[in-house]
């Protein structure tokens, strides 16, 4: 249910990207594709800055059964970020570009087990966010279509609680990223 609520709202911002890219001059909006797995725009406020939000998520279930015991679990994640672009330099086809990144993730896991002597139910949340910077460079293969690449360092914090705990635990991650994609622009 939560993955099918969350898989619409995705749909819905894809055709909304879609619409509006249409609208505007060819170029300065784009719809991208990246991995680490998103989708996102790329939309150039300037020739020298570019802003590009980006939208992923993931869900699974499971199902465990033994001749005492069934497990069921449901658990859906969704990350967004925001990327501001800065560009250094252009060679030709070729630009250069220093990112600040601003990422926040939102996921949730469900686990409902019953059996011969218990019946229990677990949710747990989960609530993160995130800094980098990272430099990169973007390749126009032609009018419609590009690729871009980058490389950085990020920092990461996470908090987790537990519906059957009243604690509540946090992390702290850093470490290098990495990414690479594909922009494509609907212009006319």
């Amino acid at each position: 249910m939560r993955s099918a609520r969350i898989l619409s709202l995705a749909v819905f911002v894809t055709g909304l990207a879609v619409t509006s890219a249409g609208a505007q001059d060819q170029g300065k909006i784009g719809i991208t594709m990246a991995y680490p797995a998103s989708v996102g725009l790329l939309w150039r406020v300037s020739d020298k800055v570019a802003v590009r939000p980006e939208l992923s998520f993931s869900g699974g279930t499971s199902e465990t059964t033994s001749s005492s015991f069934e497990t069921d679990s449901d658990s859906w994640t969704l990350n967004t970020g925001v990327s501001v672009l800065i560009y250094l330099n252009k060679y030709d086809d070729l630009r250069t570009y220093f990112t600040p990144r601003f990422n926040y993730a939102h996921g949730s896991s469900t686990s409902d087990a019953s059996g011969f002597v218990t019946n229990s139910s677990t949710t747990t949340t989960l609530n993160g966010y995130g800094f980098s910077g990272a430099f990169g460079a973007e390749y126009s293969l032609g009018r419609k279509f590009g690729v871009f690449g980058e490389v950085g360092f990020g920092f990461s914090h996470s908090t987790t609680k537990s519906s059957i705990l009243p604690t509540e635990s946090s992390g702290n991650s850093w470490g290098t990223r990495a990414g690479v994609g594909v922009i494509f622009y609907p212009g006319s």
